[in-house]
């Protein structure tokens, strides 16, 4: 079996072992006396060892060996915990990661020098020998030791793969390689060929002739991950020929069928698949099109049955790619006190709502974004302990990232309690710089105050630092999320808090659009923002302060063109009908005047690079049913066209 083939799998799990290792240490910083993260970090520190010794991974299994050492001095009360101890294991966790990147790479290159990294924790233990160099490495060549309980014969090896593991052969074969490493191994079972087929049952079984205690090959044996437990005996039958015969499994092992409820499958697959069901979509459209107008029953029947069928298939795959929030938030605690440290400020980071489901593609992308909304909220939010001592805060900001669902969108809040945003100052900077004009400024609600920081190199900041303020300002955030099908949106009041909130799609792959005509073209609407459609008659359409309303059951909600905003040459149908879509996002309503509408449809959103000149109202472009193209608005910045409309007519 080629180990290479693996190389995924083994970085996949050892990512899931560094998070869970930087949450441990968090909570050991939280807590210096507590004794379960010191046994969480060494448990995962010697999971990953033992994966990367059976990979060839030599300078990750030193690594993770060294910190293994320093961690079981710890638990052992030779080693107290305090401030410079958990700042060398979060340093000695950082070095793990880029080495485990480094060398599932394949790049040479690249590989850190963990040479100081490795001094510095081996320092820490002094010239006292610790627990794990007293013993011969379970990874050193066989017959290291001067002797076992198996010196004159051979040691008959059972070894239970946990009945919830995924790759139950990967596991085995890991073990076996260990195995390996510690002597020789024979009369295999089942064969070493079978491992990976489904009939093997997660039992495997084996002689090792080596001179290891048998409590040492056991541990040895469990570092491959996921095993259940491992049975060690002296063979009488050492000397004889092994038989290679499968033996019965345990009754305490797990049903095949419980084992393979969970398995990893590659983002690339799902995302073939969804690229698939996405034409599959546009395809079963256009059939139910032409089989409306065959006037076939029998045909329509079958057409029918395809779609539902296809619909079914979207809703397994869509459901197939969601996955929980906390896979990206799980990360924000070290960098929320890394950054913290740094600033030398004081911050209880508090997270909610990691059970929400996004796709993965969505989660992926998101996770820059709120990066630097939490980085902007610790530097320019939240005030030093001084600062917040003076205003009468206690002298520990609270920093709250929250995710929440709300109808088909996933809400992303981050929210401090610190200072809020300086409407006067965000002003000052704008009229300085060009961006309004100074008799408008004092009419500007405070949404669009607020959106003016997500303007390219828009910056309030009066100092570069290493967390934020570079001069980027915060459209780095407004230009991703809009990019993906999203908006943001700012609040705050001076001295008590800043809350940014990112409303988010739950896929970016198919979603449900409004089609809207203009002219001879059709638009997309994404119905997520969608409120309703109206027939608007001309004497609830008037003229407030130069602008044009619309009076919809008592309620007055502005009235946008969309033939002015797309600088449509065409004239507008003299029919004396206004149709009229209602969009909302958060608070905020308005309505969209169109010529007509198209109906509703499902539609693939595809990538859409725009040139320089185009304008920005869209987000996305997609193939309709009949074959045409069509370009999808973008429901945030007509939001934003209305909001500076509004200011204008104020002044």
């Amino acid at each position: 079996m080629e180990l290479s083939q693996y190389g995924e799998l083994f970085l996949s799990e050892s990512r899931e072992h560094v998070s869970a290792i930087n949450d441990l240490l968090l909570a050991l910083e939280a807590s210096p006396g507590s004794r379960e993260p010191v046994e969480g970090v060494f448990r995962a520190v010697h999971t990953i060892k033992g994966m990367s010794a059976t990979m060839g991974y030599r300078g990750v299994a030193d690594l993770a060996h060294a910190l293994e050492d320093l961690l079981d001095r710890v638990r052992h009360g030779g080693r107290s915990v305090d401030g410079d101890l958990v700042d060398l294991l979060f340093e000695g966790a950082d070095a793990l990661e880029r080495a485990i990147e480094a060398a599932v790479a394949e790049d040479d290159g690249a590989e850190p020098d963990l040479a100081p990294v490795i001094a510095r924790l081996r320092g820490v233990l002094g010239d006292a020998a610790p627990a794990a160099e007293a013993q011969v490495s379970a990874f050193a060549p066989a017959g290291a030791n001067g002797g076992g309980a198996a010196a004159d014969g051979a040691l008959r090896v059972r070894v239970v793969v946990a009945h919830d593991s995924p790759l139950p052969g990967v596991r085995a074969f890991m073990a076996l390689r260990l195995a390996r490493g510690m002597g020789e191994v024979g009369g295999v079972a089942p064969d070493e060929a079978l491992l990976q087929g489904p009939e093997f049952r997660g039992v495997l079984e084996f002689l090792l002739r080596t001179e290891r205690p048998a409590a040492e090959v056991e541990a040895a044996l469990r570092a491959a991950g996921e095993i259940e437990r491992v049975e060690v005996a002296e063979s009488a039958q050492a000397a004889a020929a092994p038989t290679a015969e499968p033996l019965a499994e345990p009754a305490a092992a797990a049903p095949a069928t419980a084992r393979a409820r969970n398995i990893r499958v590659d983002l690339r697959r799902l995302d073939a698949l969804m690229n698939q069901i996405g034409e599959l979509v546009i395809i079963r459209d256009r059939l139910q099109k032409l089989a409306a107008v065959k006037d076939e029953p029998e045909l329509e029947e079958t057409v029918d049955q395809a779609a539902r069928l296809i619909s079914e298939l979207q809703d397994e795959i869509m459901q197939a790619r969601m996955v929980p929030v906390g896979q990206v938030f799980d990360r924000f605690p070290r960098l929320v006190r890394d950054a913290a440290r740094m600033l030398g400020k004081q911050v209880e980071f508090v997270i909610e709502g990691k059970e929400i489901e996004f796709d993965r593609s969505m989660l992926d992308e998101i996770g820059d974004p709120i990066v630097h909304l939490l980085r902007n909220s610790l530097d320019h939010g939240i005030e030093s302990p001084g600062e917040r001592r003076a205003a009468g805060k206690p002298e520990t900001g609270t920093l709250h990232l929250l995710a929440a669902r709300e109808r088909s969108q996933v809400l992303i809040r981050v929210e401090d309690d610190g200072r809020g945003i300086s409407r006067e100052r965000v002003l000052a900077k704008a009229v300085a710089a060009g961006l309004v004009p100074a008799e408008a400024a004092h009419a500007l609600p405070d949404d669009e105050v607020f959106r003016l920081l997500t303007r390219a190199g828009f910056s309030t900041a009066e100092r570069v630092t290493d967390v934020s303020g570079r001069g980027v300002g915060l459209d780095v955030v407004a230009t991703r999320v809009r990019a993906l099908g999203g908006t943001l949106e700012i609040e705050s009041t001076p001295g008590r808090g800043t809350v940014f909130t990112l409303r988010m799609p739950l896929t970016l792959a198919i979603v449900r659009a409004l089609l809207v005509k203009l002219g001879g073209e059709t638009y997309a609407l994404p119905i997520t923002h969608v409120g309703e459609t109206v027939e608007i008659p001309e004497a609830d359409v008037r003229s407030v302060k130069g602008r044009t309303v619309a009076v919809l059951r008592d309620e007055v909600i502005p009235l946008l063109s969309l033939r002015g905003m797309l600088r449509h040459a065409e004239a507008a149908p003299a029919d004396g009908r206004r149709m009229a879509v209602v969009l909302e996002s958060g608070e905020n309503r308005v309505g969209v005047e169109v010529d007509g509408l198209a109906g509703q449809q499902e539609i693939v959103v595809k990538s859409f690079d725009a040139t320089v000149a185009t304008l920005r109202l869209f987000s996305g472009a997609t193939i309709l049913s009949d074959g045409r193209p069509a370009l999808i608005l973008d429901v945030g910045s007509i939001l934003a066209r209305e909001g500076r409309a509004e200011a204008v007519a104020a002044a």
